[in-house]
């Protein structure tokens, strides 16, 4: 719907003008709510189209949102099935260290090997969740960039200033 509108370069206001709508019912339709019948038909004679070419733009316009939310949807799927993996794997680790690895302590003879493999199976762990969390992620980097330009707007106000 906000398409045919902008393709005709009119305003909402000017639309709503031209079907004798109300511009709060132009704005919920270009939203994608539900709209009465006389609506559509009052749409349809301002742009000069079928009641069934009004519905399509404004189906048109729903879909996106429906793919984004389930991109959306996906995205979280993946990131949940990896975090389970990572406690999956987390807890395979620490049963092999301890079924494989504690057995052997005899007395502090194999100290060495015991804390060798502690260290590796941590090391696993804590690379695997960076990969997992991502605490260096794409959100860390906004949140850093973000903090930077405000730093130096501050920066730039306070030269500016003096």
């Amino acid at each position: 719907m906000k398409s045919l509108r902008l393709n005709r370069r009119w305003s909402q206001e000017q639309l709503a003008h031209f079907s004798g709508l109300n511009v709060r019912t132009i704005q919920r339709v270009e939203k994608g709510e539900s709209v009465g019948f006389e609506t559509l038909k009052s749409l349809a004679a301002a742009f000069e189209i079928s009641t069934d070419e009004v519905v399509q733009a404004i189906e048109s316009q729903r879909e996106p949102s429906r793919i984004e939310e389930q991109e959306i949807r996906s995205k979280a799927q993946e990131k949940v099935k990896s975090i389970k993996y990572f406690y999956a794997f987390s807890a395979f680790l620490v049963a092999v260290y301890i079924f494989t690895f504690l057995p052997n302590y005899n007395g502090g003879e194999n100290l060495g090997s015991l804390v060798v493999g502690f260290i590796s199976f941590g090391a696993m762990i804590v690379v695997h969740a960076c990969f997992v969390f991502q605490p260096f992620g794409e959100k860390w980097e906004n949140k850093k960039v973000a903090e930077i330009l405000n730093q130096q707007s501050a920066e730039t106000s306070f030269d500016r200033k003096h």
